[in-house]
């Protein structure tokens, strides 16, 4: 916010001083002494200098800004580990690549936002969609600048950094992304805030229109381990299926849409209806810790696959998923064409 508001301010100083040249343009046209002319053109040019590179510095950080926040609230609605402090460092200290920012805002903000609202959702994703556009534009811009006689392809692109391929003299390549990036940039901690208490004080709600609080779901103040998500389907669940009971509350919840419900009817746990959900059907509320998560899958396919059993001496989780990964690929190479 500190860098914005110096780029507005860097932006009304270059704007004036363009002004200032326009009508001093304008009125000595004619004339034979146009030393004003030249006082304020030299004035206007270091200007336009220095609002680029505040646009730049701004552009560099805002970016930074915007794909650290959502690599973590990424992470927290997906229920993936933590960002160890080399990551945070790297995310937060260099600015993203074009495919970087491709691959972060390609996230539905349904995924994202799923603490809120659907009118929420719905700006998020219109919001997503300009950035998107804006992304367009730029990539537009790279694959057609000539480097060394020939332009670059889209998987060079997706390599390039803005402010090091926007060239002096030119409108700089991040120009129309720089305002929605910044907005994005401010909005992601709160969103990241809103999704915290979410998924720690889980509870249901009446239909949308009064949004008023009716009494907890199971599981309610619990710590959430993780939300991810089983189904593509962006209908609103309106049952529960809860895994087995493990004295402090099912171990995960599963919201499904009616269809779900009755096509999925040998999936485990038992299913409950319940009043209009807040999250789409498919998503889990995880409560199980990564080591019982790890056991669950060992149970339901890593041994099978594998041969190999959790808690033998010498044998990490690394090294089943390792061995699964490797019999998963000769499989598929087995595999009639």
């Amino acid at each position: 916010m500190d860098l914005e508001q110096e780029w507005e301010a860097a932006r009304v100083q270059a704007s004036r001083a363009m002004t200032r040249l326009e009508v001093a343009e304008g009125y000595t046209e004619d004339g034979g002494f146009r030393y004003h002319v030249a006082a304020v053109d030299e004035v206007s040019e270091p200007a336009a200098q220095y609002e680029r590179q505040i646009s730049e510095i701004t552009w560099w950080y805002a970016s930074a800004s915007a794909l650290l926040g959502i690599t973590v609230l990424d992470r927290l609605v997906s229920g993936r580990p933590p960002l160890n402090r080399s990551v945070v460092k790297q995310l937060a200290s260099t600015e993203p690549t074009l495919g970087q920012l491709q691959e972060a805002f390609s996230i539905p903000s349904s995924r994202l936002r799923a603490a809120r609202g659907a009118k929420e959702q719905q700006f998020g994703e219109e919001q997503r969609e300009l950035l998107l556009a804006g992304l367009k534009g730029a990539y537009y811009n790279v694959t057609h600048q000539e480097v060394d006689g020939r332009r670059r392809s889209r998987e060079e692109a997706d390599g390039c950094r803005l402010t090091v391929v926007s060239e002096e003299g030119m409108d700089p390549f991040w120009d129309h992304l720089l305002e929605p990036v910044l907005h994005l940039a401010e909005s992601l901690p709160y969103e990241i805030s809103c999704s915290l208490p979410y998924l720690g004080a889980y509870r249901h709600v009446v239909p949308r229109e009064s949004d008023a609080p009716v009494g907890r779901r199971p599981g309610a103040g619990r710590e959430v381990t993780g939300l991810p998500t089983v189904l593509d389907c962006s209908t609103s669940g309106t049952a529960l299926r809860q895994g087995p009971d493990t004295g402090d509350g099912p171990a995960w919840l599963l919201h499904l849409c009616p269809a779900h419900t009755e096509a999925l009817a040998s999936w485990p746990g038992a299913c409950t209806d319940t009043p209009e959900l807040a999250l789409d059907c498919g998503t889990v509320i995880e409560y199980r810790t990564t080591e019982q998560l790890l056991q669950s899958h060992a149970g339901l396919w890593l041994t099978r696959l594998t041969g190999l059993r959790p808690g033998i001496p010498e044998r990490t989780w690394a090294d089943l998923l390792e061995q699964a990964h490797q019999q998963q690929a000769t499989v598929a190479l087995m595999r009639p064409i």
